[in-house]
């Protein structure tokens, strides 16, 4: 008999760990949202956050109270919510959390119960007044001066955007580094992981990170994220790129590179790189006898557009483009998430800097041929 009873006792205690252990697996989604047209919910996973790539879990049911409920045995992960086909709420997702939705409406929506999704929209809400304040301020001072200042002082200030928009991600990095520790939530603001300066506390972070979560899909991201920039960091050698200039004809990198070649990406669209071509003019004029090349990308969606920029600015040296914007292949390779980028290499492909602009890539060159 006793026998029996610690029989029972063993198997009683397996199911409660059975039970626990799916709790900590899994996660709930519930809430109320009300004056919806649909009677259901859709819920998707975030495949790709930059490319906005997402595939459709589930169908939560709404009944007439606007209430839905629903648990899911799937892995961390960042999760979008769209009611109507018109609202998306994004949730970053840890196992073992209950999120509640409430609202209204869905111009109301309220989100309880998951620290990541609470972190995510920190972050957000953080980076907006960051990049209102250190860059978008300097975008209205153009607009408001663009009339009266000289071509100059213009250029000035579009030097200083782009001076801010570093640390605008210095900020961000800040920002990562004190809040959000391993959280779910990093996975969509590595997209603006950026700065050499910050390429190591990237790759602790996603290391940490691993240890955390070393199988799941978002760990294999930021890994690759990390790659990426230790692809492109000082040091590195380029690989040769090939790509079409405006007569179709394929320009290969290595077939062009001198004593120091800067690999310039830019679009017609992108009023920092504008700016910045009539220093390029004045180092190609200056430099390119004595051996300074430039290799100019752009991440232009149309033809017309690039072509008319290459004329406009005069941009004489050569120029290639596949028209596809930030889906052209080389950009993804590089990982370029923000305009203008480049890379300094030297005769043999190495990278001697990255993202110099303005006076800070004039002495750069000066210094290297004088």
């Amino acid at each position: 008999m006793r026998t029996f009873l610690q029989l029972i006792f063993v198997l009683f205690f397996i199911i409660l760990s059975s039970c626990a252990d799916k709790n900590e697996a899994s996660f709930s989604i519930s809430g109320k949202v009300l004056n919806l047209k649909e009677n259901y919910v859709v819920l998707s996973i975030v495949d790709d956050f930059q490319n906005n790539t997402t595939t459709v879990i589930d169908t939560l049911k709404i009944n007439k109270k606007g209430e839905f409920n629903s648990v899911y045995f799937l892995e961390p992960a960042l999760y979008n919510l769209t009611f109507d086909t018109e609202k998306t709420v994004l949730l970053a997702i840890d196992k073992g959390q209950h999120i509640v939705l409430n609202g209204k409406n869905i111009e109301a929506i309220t989100v309880k119960g998951s620290v990541d999704t609470d972190l995510l929209n920190a972050y957000e809400d953080f980076r907006k007044k960051s990049l209102n304040r250190l860059v978008n301020s300097v975008r209205t001072q153009i607009k408001e001066v663009q009339k009266t200042a000289s071509e100059q002082e213009i250029t000035e200030l579009r030097e200083l955007e782009v001076e801010n928009y570093k640390k605008h991600i210095n900020e961000l990095t800040a920002f990562i580094k004190e809040k959000m520790g391993t959280s779910i939530a990093i996975y969509p603001t590595s997209i603006r992981w950026n700065g050499e300066e910050n390429l190591l506390f990237y790759k602790e972070l996603t290391a940490s990170f691993e240890e955390k979560y070393p199988t799941i899909a978002i760990t294999t991201k930021l890994k690759k994220r990390v790659q990426l920039l230790e692809k492109t960091s000082v040091g590195r050698v380029i690989s040769n790129i090939k790509m079409p200039n405006a007569a179709g004809t394929i320009i290969e990198l290595d077939s062009l590179r001198k004593k120091y070649t800067l690999i310039d990406f830019w679009a017609s669209w992108c009023p920092p790189c504008r700016a910045e071509s009539s220093l390029l003019n004045e180092l190609y004029a200056n430099y390119n006898k004595k051996g300074f090349e430039i290799y100019g990308i752009s991440l232009d969606s149309k033809t017309e557009s690039w072509l008319k920029a290459l004329e406009k600015d005069q941009r004489i040296w050569p120029n290639v483009s596949t028209v596809e914007g930030f889906k052209t292949p080389i950009s993804i390779e590089y990982g370029i998430a923000a305009l203008p980028t480049n890379f300094l290499i030297d005769e043999t492909g190495k990278i001697v800097a990255t993202n110099l602009h303005g006076k800070h890539l004039k002495a750069k060159i000066e210094t290297l041929f004088n």
